[in-house]
């Protein structure tokens, strides 16, 4: 490869972060626009069918974390290595993040497929048809869950060398498949099987394992940030665990994130499916707002670190204020639009005027924390991007499962439903507020992550 290409530790660093953050958080917004369709598809089967694609994934976003860990630890090493202009390191130790990816991924689809029912009743889901198309949509996805690991830790891999545009290619790609294919699948359209919600299942997998096979290839072809061509394809053992020691404490962050969502539906599922429903919608607005967040978020890492990698400290702290900035300032602003105009948006999913009703409350709360949760997304990826994995881990449990989880069990018993909307509301303040404050004490600027001596790329490895 172009040892300048993707080179982030010169340059304007404003150019630097706008080309990363605009193709990722255009990739971000073009998968949540399929979330969209997919949502509304699924919406026509009825609330039960929105349900249990709702409580559904939030169980397989909680078994994803996995992967968030493996190509979080990824990412801050390859950015690093390049960033000390050490690419045979880099490439190995993407080659590593692959083939972990892809054997964790088999272990937790073979161990999780029996559990689908045993896990959606966990979360005190009632309703026999939330139950029965949620057990069918999540045993098709674990099924094939490896494409979902190894898409996330190749685009990782991929922005770490400073290309965020290969990756929004492909999704385009990968979203346009299931698009297509979701209507045909899920109501039968043309001469395909009328599937229901399995053929929404369907088409998500087909659409990301055409986008890793992409992927994969230019990796392989050396039209990558990195080049695959003549690593040794076998693993190594030591290496798989730098990555792993790296980005468990990022996979624990995510797992208490989403614990804490099933934490919520756990008090929500006695209220009725009409509420866990709009909780649903909602949380799909949230999402959505918060796509150009995780754009500068994931803009921010690779910059932070590929110049702590080059000991260019001043230069990763000059970037994230910018991040920080631009990431607080476009959240607010959409959240302004939530809070203002909520039946709006709630109608685009669903036309229950129970839904509607429950869900303009919950989306007016929510909307007044989109500031809050802009500083945790960006200040929390550049702490990773510096090695620090750990501090931004237990800030999220605090957070998420102390003062979230706990406030909307006790708001919930004593003045029920706001109470549990408050707790969540509350919840995304004390996190960005501790994750700006950690951020302050300067601590990520000390962490070492290169060694001093590095393996060849074509090194044997027994």
């Amino acid at each position: 490869m172009n040892k300048t290409q993707g080179d982030l530790t010169q340059g304007n660093l404003l150019r630097h972060l706008l080309q990363l953050a605009v193709p990722i958080t255009f990739g971000y917004i073009l998968q949540d626009a399929f979330n969209i369709v997919d949502m509304i598809f699924v919406g026509r089967l009825g609330p039960a069918a929105i349900a249990a694609v709702g409580v559904s994934g939030n169980l397989l976003r909680l078994i994803a974390v996995f992967s968030l860990g493996i190509s979080t630890g990824a990412g801050i090493m390859v950015a690093q290595y390049l960033g000390a202009r050490n690419h045979a390191q880099a490439g190995y130790v993407a080659m590593q993040a692959i083939l972990l990816a892809f054997f964790f991924a088999i272990g937790i689809g073979i161990v999780g497929y029996p559990l689908a029912e045993f896990g959606l009743r966990a979360v005190r889901t009632i309703d026999s048809d939330v139950i029965q198309f949620g057990i069918t949509y999540m045993q098709i996805i674990l099924v094939g869950i490896s494409t979902m690991f190894l898409s996330m830790t190749l685009s990782s891999i991929f922005r770490a060398g400073g290309d965020a545009v290969t990756p929004m290619v492909v999704l385009i790609l990968s979203t346009l498949i299931n698009i297509v294919l979701d209507p045909l699948l899920i109501f039968g359209l043309w001469k395909f099987p009328k599937l229901g919600v399995a053929g929404s299942a369907y088409a998500t997998l087909i659409g990301r394992g055409v986008g890793v096979i992409i992927l994969l290839f230019l990796c392989f072809s050396g039209r990558a940030p990195i080049s695959l061509r003549n690593v040794q394809f076998r693993a190594d053992l030591v290496e798989m665990l730098d990555i792993l020691r790296l980005g468990v404490y990022s996979s624990m962050q995510g797992f208490w994130r989403h614990l804490s969502r099933l934490g919520f539906l756990w008090v929500l599922g006695p209220y009725g499916k009409n509420v866990v429903a709009a909780y649903t919608v909602c949380m799909r607005l949230r999402i959505f707002v918060m796509n150009p967040g995780f754009g500068i978020a994931n803009a921010v890492a690779p910059v932070v670190g590929q110049n702590l990698g080059a000991n260019q400290i001043e230069r990763a702290e000059k970037s994230t204020r910018m991040g920080n900035i631009l990431g607080t300032t476009v959240m607010a602003g959409i959240g302004a639009l939530f809070l203002i105009f909520p039946q709006i948006f709630i109608q685009i999913f669903s036309n229950d005027a129970e839904v509607i009703k429950i869900g303009s409350v919950y989306l007016q709360f929510l909307s007044l924390t989109f500031g809050f949760i802009a500083f945790s997304l960006v200040l929390g990826k550049a702490l990773n991007g510096a090695g620090d994995t750990f501090s931004p881990m237990i800030i999220t449990l605090a957070a998420q499962m102390g003062v979230g989880l706990g406030l909307v069990i006790l708001l919930s018993h004593f003045i029920g439903l706001k109470g549990v909307w408050i707790g969540i509301a509350l919840s995304n303040v004390v996190q960005g507020a501790a994750m700006w404050l950690w951020y302050r004490t300067g601590r990520w600027k000390t962490i070492k992550i290169i060694k001093n001596g590095s393996k060849s790329p074509t090194r044997k490895v027994v």
